[in-house]
């Protein structure tokens, strides 16, 4: 009875495995899939890293049981050996960087408007004049801000001369819209070096403030490409989220809020796939090394950010370490902030800032080496 009992309790979890395993291969393929051909790929996509943190737990059980099903999940890890690389990188080494060599530095922010917006009292505006303070005190060469705000007439969010002017730094800003108070909405390059070309990118007819910018940049003779990218928002509020785990045991207000949410994760997906296929024939036609930077809105697990792997190398992937998460909000581990870049280039340092915790984003910065012929892991 007992050989009886441990067959079945065997053959259970194989199946559970082969379907965890059918399950990753479905979540590979849909990658691929543009969101707004077949938009329930995106889902699929959405939710490939439950099933590789599942194949690492059926290896450890099969190693523990000492089966020879442990083969299963071991060509699972084979196979699907990059999106872990995505998923959790490890960098402990780090390359040399040869002496001369000509580099430089990117910071992209998501600043949430300095909170301009917050609570009108005393910790409020101490809080934008510490965000707008450390921005404008770091030491990248250059800046890549979305949700930037500026209001010319103020002595606190006057960001335009707090953060450019002051330091010296060129600019390029892309104004998305102007509010009643004549304070400018959009977003922004800053940059040390020498702008010599620049231009937009609109994702919509609409004025929106999803959208990119570029800038040439000349460092010390080099020519490289900065890109800032803001891409449509998942559109989900902490209220939202909050929202649907209160409505747990309510089955009617549960599916309702269920459905709300997946209503506004359809909605991003497919602008973004939209957007990411736009983005990238500009990126293709460019005659410099391009740096890509900022606010995707979207997962690695994602066709936005397997369309920009298939053709750049990701900075937080070659030089970073950990899970990086850059979403500041009540769902965990989400990192939808990067920095992709050309061959030509080389990522030898990344950082993600969580001690600057005063947006909805976390900021992230990465060190470069310009005129290297490489191929990096993407």
């Amino acid at each position: 009875m007992s050989d009886t009992f441990k067959r079945i309790r065997r053959r259970f979890w194989l199946i559970l495995n082969i379907a965890v395993v059918f399950w990753m291969l479905l979540g590979l393929v849909c990658l691929q899939v543009p969101p707004h051909k077949f938009w329930p790929s995106a889902f699929l996509a959405f939710s490939l890293p439950g099933a590789l943190v599942l194949n690492i737990l059926f290896l450890l059980y099969w190693l523990l049981r000492r089966q020879w099903f442990v083969i299963l999940p071991i060509a699972a890890l084979v196979l699907s050996w990059n999106q872990y690389a995505r998923f959790f990188p490890i960098n402990f080494k780090e390359d040399p960087v040869p002496a001369g060599a000509n580099t430089l530095q990117v910071l992209s922010y998501n600043v949430h408007v300095f909170n301009a917006y917050g609570k009108l009292d005393d910790s409020s505006i101490e809080t934008s004049k510490e965000m707008i303070e450390w921005v404008a005190t770091h030491p990248a060469d250059v800046y890549c801000l979305q949700e930037f705000y500026s209001k010319r007439n103020s002595s606190v969010f006057n960001t335009i001369s707090k953060i450019g002017t002051r330091y010296n730094k060129r600019r390029f800003f892309s104004v998305s819209r102007v509010d009643r108070e004549k304070a400018d909405f959009g977003i922004i390059i800053f940059s040390k070096y020498p702008i010599i070309d620049k231009g937009m990118i609109s994702f919509s007819q609409e004025s929106s403030a999803n959208r990119a910018i570029w800038a040439d940049l000349n460092v010390k003779g080099d020519t490289v490409r900065v890109y800032a990218v803001h891409l449509q928002s998942m559109s989900i509020k902490a209220e939202d989220i909050e929202n649907t785990y209160s409505s747990i045991g309510n089955q009617d207000s549960f599916e309702k809020e269920g459905r709300n949410l997946a209503r506004r994760l359809r909605k991003g997906f497919i602008a973004r796939g939209y957007q990411i296929e736009k983005l990238l024939q500009h990126i293709r036609e460019s005659p410099y090394d391009v740096i890509v930077s900022g606010d995707f809105n979207d997962i690695p697990f994602s066709y936005t950010y397997n369309e920009m792997a298939k053709e750049l190398s990701n900075a937080f992937v070659v030089a970073g370490n950990g899970v990086g998460s850059t979403y500041n909000g009540p769902l965990p581990f989400l990192r939808i902030d990067n920095q992709f870049y050309s061959k030509g280039l080389r990522a030898y340092e990344f950082r993600t800032h969580h001690e600057m915790g005063y947006s909805d984003h976390f900021p992230i910065s990465a060190k470069y080496v310009l005129g290297q012929d490489t191929t990096a892991d993407r």
